[in-house]
């Protein structure tokens, strides 16, 4: 199958639809909760606003937007990597535990923010020389943190390399997947958010502070989809690879 925009598109937005539930029962566990809960902590214990960070920076508030910071990694690792086990499972037909998933994050953590890492310092070094380069450092690397839950023993640098590898030749067509993705989500939650800004006055502000944690959770889960859909078309487009042989990358 080739890579292109249309049929990248059309596997993350099947991958949605075909594992709806799983993905929304892990994607509320995971990632929805752990959001929501952080940021109502630290909203009634410090008066957090994460809409306007800069504010907690000029207030020198910084243990909590640290710990918002922190949760908001562990969260997202971890979903990327239960999503990347429903999807290539279910692809594969093969039997999943959400328990299972959830352990084997968590034991991936410390070298996943180990790929986040470098891949950040990569891309901010690239933006630095030029912003060109960035953009291509970034788009080369997309795909390193499903790489690695993926394919277990390659490592971090592999799994950087790996990524690199499989992105080239495809990176502005990833480029412009995001662009789609990211406009249709900004759609969706405005839909939700404009209504909202309207009732403001009339809505407890915890209220309106759970709501758009929520659209934004989700907002997020679809996007870490789509992340998995695009390492699957490349991997198939590079390598011919059946969903069967893709799994086997779990057994």
């Amino acid at each position: 199958m080739k890579f292109t925009i249309g049929n990248t598109l059309n596997e993350g937005f099947g991958l949605l639809s075909q594992y709806l539930g799983k993905i929304a029962i892990a994607g509320l566990l995971v990632y929805v909760l752990p959001m929501v809960a952080a940021v109502l902590g630290l909203f009634f214990s410090y008066g957090f606003d994460i809409q306007k960070p800069e504010l907690q920076i000029e207030q020198g508030i910084y243990l909590p937007f640290g710990i918002y910071m922190l949760v908001s990694i562990i969260a997202a690792l971890l979903s990327i990597s239960v999503l990347t086990d429903i999807i290539i499972k279910g692809e594969a037909r093969q039997p999943f535990s959400l328990g299972a998933s959830i352990g084997r994050g968590f034991a991936n953590m410390i070298p996943l923010i180990i790929v986040g890492l470098l891949s950040t310092v990569l891309i901010m070094v690239g933006f630095i020389l030029l912003i060109i380069p960035g953009f291509i450092v970034m788009l080369g690397l997309y795909v390193a943190t499903t790489v690695y839950i993926a394919e277990p023993g390659i490592g971090v640098i592999g799994a950087l390399k790996r990524s690199w590898e499989l992105t080239k030749g495809h990176r502005w067509q990833i480029f412009l997947i995001l662009l789609v993705v990211g406009i249709l989500t900004a759609l969706a939650g405005g839909a939700v958010g404009l209504p909202l800004g309207l009732m403001a006055s009339t809505i407890p502000p915890v209220v309106s502070l759970t709501i758009q944690m929520i659209v934004s959770s989700v907002a997020s889960l679809v996007t870490f989809v789509f992340v998995v859909a695009i390492y699957l078309c490349l991997r198939r487009a590079k390598e011919a690879h059946t969903p069967d042989a893709v799994a086997n990358v779990f057994s």
